[in-house]
């Protein structure tokens, strides 16, 4: 068994090499971090919630009793 005194010692200096290895640190940080992607989608967020705000109300359409096609009511 080692030494918990040890393990204290190595266990933080092989962690930060395997970060290093497999990149981790950089994986880490795309994920937890804005990036271009994040600020992509909150501009069309944003731009849709405006849209939203601007557009008219759907006109209402009723079917004529003669001919049975959509007319704009009145």
């Amino acid at each position: 068994m080692i030494p918990p005194m040890l393990l204290k010692f190595i266990l933080p200096k092989v962690l930060d090499h395997l970060l290093m290895v497999f990149k981790l640190d950089k994986v880490l940080e795309y994920v937890e971090k804005p990036n271009e992607l994040d600020e992509k989608v909150e501009r069309l967020e944003d731009k849709i919630i405006e849209l939203e705000r601007v557009a008219h109300e759907p006109k209402e359409f009723v079917n004529c009793d003669t001919c049975k096609k959509k007319i704009k009511e009145n």
